[in-house]
């Protein structure tokens, strides 16, 4: 059925948004260093225009190859990497050559806006920050009472218009609204928030989404699940499996962290098993007394209480503009990335505190874990989809994922 097209007039965006700023020189995880820095031909010339000293010119003619292979989704140009993963631009202070000498302005896109995300939904133009960014992270730590949304009015020149493909797409506002509230429910663990958000994604998958009536009945019932005292119950009931959960995580170690993260992959590795360079994957041990140790250590750290990860979830869900309304199908797929994104998470950040049980230190992994895996969609992909592959994408599985 045709749909009346959305007028979007609104920007949206958590409330630390306007807080963020660059930490610059005082961050430890550097965004020009660890991973590619690709950009378009219009910013390539732009930076050989921007250029004034000799020396500059000189490292920019060195150090910013051409990618001719790639020109066909719009990357011309990367800034290459020195021994250490660094880019060549990057000064031992911690600070950028190219924007020293030439202003923000004549960096490429991407160096402008990282750890920023806009993009037009059916609700608003959206803006949203990247956990792969220290600076998010301390965002997020300093947030204890949670988070907060605004919506501001739009220019008159972004307003746009959003013509829904679905009965779900023309809900997005309500149901966005609903899953983020669940995530927020204090009075449920996070884990049982998670499994209530499967429960309830479950639940709409299997509506007519063009039944406009079991839509809206759907939303009520919603609701009121959510503020209902026996949902505790159901979701305590769900399956719980240690083994499963570090199994998860090992394989995450090992396909998710690599190339510029093996040095933080093996650190975590010697976590579940100090002998991991003797043992194949087939025949790993996995000494759950250590990690169950560290575990006590993590919470610790986060004061007993879950709102960080609970603020981290939040905006991992606004950021990746969840749920996925293209179809039934893409609802849970949207679902089943989320938990295995936090799994994940959960897990690296219990065996951070091998090292060093520290916020620098929690902070430097979950960077890492970001960059690797939410900010590389192939990869990210590629491990939702072997769930789906190997049965594992149910609901009972995404129990384990969660729970630890």
């Amino acid at each position: 059925m045709p749909y009346e097209k959305i007028k979007i007039e609104t920007a949206l965006m958590p409330a630390y948004y306007k807080d963020f700023h660059c930490l610059a020189a005082a961050c430890q995880d550097s965004c020009c260093a660890g991973w590619k820095i690709e950009f378009s031909k219009k910013d390539y010339l732009a930076i050989k225009r921007a250029a004034r000293t000799d020396a500059l010119k000189e490292k920019l003619s060195q150090g910013m190859p051409r990618l001719r292979e790639r020109e066909h989704d719009n990357m011309y140009a990367e800034f290459s990497m020195n021994a250490a993963g660094q880019c060549h631009l990057l000064r031992e202070d911690g600070l950028c050559d190219l924007q020293m000498e030439c202003g923000p302005e004549a960096l490429p896109r991407v160096c402008r806006i990282f750890p920023r995300k806009e993009v037009y939904t059916a609700h608003a133009r959206e803006f949203s920050l990247s956990p792969a960014c220290e600076g998010v992270l301390a965002l997020l730590w300093d947030l204890p009472e949670g988070i907060d949304f605004i919506e501001e009015p739009l220019p008159p020149n972004d307003v746009r218009y959003y013509t829904p493909k679905n009965g779900a797409a023309a809900r997005f506002v309500p149901l966005r609204s609903l899953f983020i509230d669940v995530l927020q429910e204090r009075s449920l663990k996070l884990s049982q928030r998670l499994l209530l958000l499967g429960l309830l994604t479950q639940q709409l998958q299997s509506l007519d989404w063009e039944d406009a009536e079991a839509m809206d009945a759907y939303l009520e019932r919603a609701v009121l699940l959510l503020h209902t005292p026996s949902v505790t119950d159901q979701m305590d009931k769900m399956p719980r499996n240690q083994q499963l959960f570090l199994a998860n995580g090992l394989h995450l170690l090992l396909t998710g962290l690599t190339q510029g993260n093996l040095p933080l992959r093996n650190e975590l590795l010697e976590v579940i098993n100090e002998d991991w360079q003797n043992q194949s994957p087939q025949n790993f041990v996995i000494q759950r007394h250590q990690y169950n140790a560290l575990e006590v250590q993590l919470e610790e750290l986060l004061g007993h209480s879950e709102y960080f990860f609970e603020n981290l979830m939040v905006s991992l869900a606004f950021h990746l503009h969840f749920p996925n309304t293209d179809t039934p199908e893409q609802l849970w797929k949207s679902y089943v990335n989320l938990c295995n994104l936090y799994s994940f998470y959960r897990f690296a950040a219990v065996c951070a505190c091998r090292k060093e049980v520290s916020r620098p230190r929690l902070t430097h992994v979950l960077v890492q874990v970001s960059r690797a895996l939410l900010h590389n969609n192939i990869r990210q992909a590629s491990l939702r989809e072997e769930l789906f592959k190997n049965d594992s994408a149910t609901l009972a599985h995404m129990a384990i994922l969660v729970g630890g």
